[in-house]
């Protein structure tokens, strides 16, 4: 499969691109990160008197505008990638905006190439 650079640059595995490239017909288990705008974090008073004590943060509430947006991209990426594999995505997890997929070399790359995509990783053990 010929790819644009920035497809490949999504592709965050130099083993993964060559699967990818070769079409490789095995599935493999990969995450897909999607482009979504990041949270912001804020500084709050701290909670003793005259505001004393150990800073606090937290996350900025989103605007409905924002959470609409991302609800939007979310659906649109998983709508993408049923089409492209068969079958809706099993996992998505909230706290990175990413899903966890089973797909093979020629799927992974076709995946890469949507625009709310902005990385793909393989899911794989780190030994300790």
């Amino acid at each position: 499969m010929d790819l644009p650079q920035a497809v490949l640059e999504k592709i965050r595995s130099g083993d993964l691109r060559d699967e990818v490239a070769a079409e490789t017909p095995n599935p493999r288990t990969v995450i897909v990160e999607l482009d979504l705008p990041a949270a912001k974090l804020e500084m709050t008073s701290p909670p003793g008197p005259g505001g004393v004590g150990r800073p606090r943060f937290r996350f900025e509430p989103q605007s409905p505008s924002t959470t609409s947006e991302i609800d939007g991209r979310i659906a649109s990426l998983s709508n993408g990638i049923a089409e492209i594999l068969g079958r809706p995505p099993e996992t998505f997890l909230a706290t990175s905006g990413s899903f966890v997929i089973e797909a093979n070399g020629e799927q992974i790359g076709r995946i890469a190439r949507m625009p709310t995509v902005s990385a793909i990783w393989p899911n794989t053990r780190r030994q300790r």
